[in-house]
């Protein structure tokens, strides 16, 4: 469905200014409590310090290897944390591994900088058992910065 709007009438408080995508279809895998890089990231130039950053995500391809096998997933900008949760917890719980999750995420951030800012995906085992696989079998996963006018 379309929406028109007679010339002249179109009043929108605020336009995207420009959009970035980043992708990886390379496998990472993790047994580990620490905090690793996936391998997803992007990097954007904010035209003005008080415009805010919109980053929508897809990891793709995340295997558990056995049953009771969990990970957790974070969104940084640079070294500062943005988002602490991209879905905590996912794994499972029955007697096996599980394969072909994906997982979505989006936040709206304020970097408040006309500085090239990256914004990249980490993730750890919050069990600490097992092996968690992302972007398995060349899985894509992507990210997308939009810069939005403040």
């Amino acid at each position: 469905m379309a929406i028109n709007f007679p010339e002249g009438t179109q009043n929108f408080p605020t336009k995207i200014i420009q959009i970035i995508e980043g992708n990886t279809a390379t496998g990472f895998s993790t047994s580990s409590t620490n905090y690793g890089d996936i391998g997803l990231d992007a990097t954007i130039t904010p035209k003005q310090s008080s415009n805010k950053i919109m980053v929508w995500g897809n990891v793709g391809g995340i295997e558990t290897s056995a049953a009771n096998t969990y990970s957790n997933m974070r969104l940084y900008r640079g070294g500062d944390l943005v988002l602490s949760h991209i879905d905590f917890g996912l794994g499972f719980t029955g007697d096996s591994g599980r394969i072909g999750t994906n997982s979505s995420f989006h936040v709206l951030d304020s970097p408040s900088t006309t500085s090239a800012v990256t914004y990249k995906i980490m993730a750890a085992n919050a069990a600490g058992s097992g092996t968690i696989t992302f972007q398995t079998n060349s899985s894509r996963s992507c990210i997308m910065l939009m810069e939005v006018e403040a």
